[in-house]
């Protein structure tokens, strides 16, 4: 349910210039809602902004929340599909395992929805509402170098462009990083598995008896196989199933290659013989793969550099593993906590000061996300064994009290369901910026030689999310 609408000032002076390195989903949230707060704004991105990827994301509450805060409720609606539940099955027998179900009384006192949406059309939602505020986009243009200390980038052709603050968006990759973290960014562990991406058309699923339900299902659903796992969703007004595949890693595999660079279908890489003939049917389906391995890296103990110019979001800042729940939630969070902080009234002198505040904000909620993600991926794909075996009959056991209404379950179980779910998805980044400047705006406005009234200032509104786990008992 909605709490308090609380009520913190505006800037109306003291604009910024920003340089957005990367035109990707962490990219454009910045500069639309820099943008959109009073600040100018350019992307710089490398490619010609043409490809979409047709890959399947999740939109967990905590980032649908803050999509609709934005205006996108309808586009969104459109171009996604709702969920209702998570089913878990055994990946070469196909028996369901188990199953979480997203209680319409829990979603609706979380104020937004679980959805599906093809990436590319999220992309292409983001793009047009950035346009249209006035963000200036500059495609075909890579950034070679980043000076931190002069605010400046220099590009590919040799043009050096300026800017108060210059926003790293710029990915896995990341160039800006490497001027940001400095020799920690080079350190990691390569992942034990191979994350890969596959398409397939539901028109070509529906001539499939077996499939048909696939085509219709809002469902997430989830194969457990030995020490591998998949999981297909619905995505394009249902039009494709977008599955992700977990794999053990192959050594001569190249790290983390381009989301825009296909593959033959590989069985042995697959690991289809693990998986039930339904699962590889369906993966049979797709003409090609995208498959992506990466370095797993202990968060970053910088996101700004100490000159305060230079500032890093999205898997710039915390790359996650490839294709988990809140790889865009975390960016879309970032993006909402920048544009909050400098929606304060600050001066210009205070801009390493709210850019200490977004590192301070969002670092302990994506190294946890971080773990949580890992986690969760290699829970699902635990070898065959006595840990596996412990799994599956957890989930059994648990069926049953998973399908009753939310009012008749058991609350311990309830509790024991949902309290880490609660934890990510009630966050609001706004909120936590709100709580900041609670705490901090009186300093900032005295640091101005301000009256501590706010008057003269414009305001705008933080709902408040009022959702507890509580010891004794679940409180929404």
């Amino acid at each position: 349910m909605p709490g308090d609408v609380l009520m913190i000032p505006r800037r109306t002076s003291n604009m910024l210039r920003f340089i957005v390195v990367g035109g990707s989903i962490a990219g454009l949230a910045c500069a639309y809602s820099l943008q959109e707060a009073g600040h100018q704004v350019t992307v710089l991105e490398q490619s010609s902004g043409t490809y979409k990827s047709r890959g399947g994301i999740r939109s967990p509450p905590n980032m649908t929340r803050l999509l609709n805060h934005w205006g996108l409720g309808p586009a969104i609606a459109k171009a996604s599909i709702k969920a209702n539940q998570f089913t878990f099955n055994d990946g070469l027998s196909g028996e369901l395992l188990g199953v979480l179900v997203l209680h319409d009384k829990i979603m609706k006192a979380l104020l937004a929805d679980f959805l599906y949406i093809q990436h590319g059309d999220l992309l292409t939602i983001l793009y047009d509402l950035a346009k249209n505020a006035g963000v200036i986009f500059e495609y075909n243009t890579r950034v070679e170098s980043v000076d931190p200390w002069a605010g400046s980038v220099t590009t590919q052709n040799g043009v050096k462009l300026t800017a108060d603050v210059i926003i790293g968006a710029d990915g896995y990759k990341s160039i800006v990083r490497t001027v940001v973290v400095g020799p920690q960014s080079l350190r990691g562990v390569r992942d034990k598995r191979v994350s890969v991406n596959l398409t397939v058309p539901t028109e070509l699923m529906r001539e499939h008896e077996d499939l048909i339900d696939l085509t219709e299902s809002p469902e997430w659903t989830l194969w457990l196989g030995d020490d591998c796992a998949m999981h297909g969703l619905l995505t394009c007004s249902k039009r494709e199933y977008a599955i992700v595949m977990h794999v053990p890693g192959a050594p001569s595999l190249p790290i983390h290659e381009s989301w825009a660079e296909e593959r033959p279908l590989d069985d042995d890489l697959l690991k289809l013989d693990r998986f039930e003939p339904r699962a590889r049917k369906l993966v049979k389906l797709a003409t090609s793969m995208i498959p992506t391995h990466y370095i797993i890296h202990e968060p970053f103990d910088n996101w700004v550099h100490e000159s305060g110019k230079v500032v890093l979001v999205g898997e710039a800042a915390h790359p996650l593993m490839p294709n988990g729940s809140h790889n865009h939630a975390m960016s879309i969070e970032d993006a909402m906590t920048l544009s909050t902080l400098f929606s304060l009234p600050a001066t210009r002198s205070q801009t390493p000061l709210l850019l200490a505040a977004y590192e301070e904000l969002r670092q302990p909620r994506c190294a946890k996300t971080q773990s949580s993600e890992r986690q969760k991926r290699d829970f699902i794909c635990l070898p065959h064994g006595p840990e596996q075996r412990a799994r599956d009959e957890g989930l059994r056991e648990a069926r049953s009290r998973a399908l009753l209404d939310w009012d008749e379950a058991d609350e311990e179980f309830l509790r024991d369901t949902w309290e880490e779910y609660i934890d990510l998805f009630a966050f609001d980044a706004r909120e936590a910026v709100e709580d900041w400047w609670t705490k901090w705006g009186n300093a900032m406005r005295t640091r101005n030689g301000e009256a501590k009234s706010e008057a003269g200032h414009e305001k705008f509104k933080v709902p408040r999310l009022e959702i507890n786990v509580l010891r004794d008992g679940l409180v929404v």
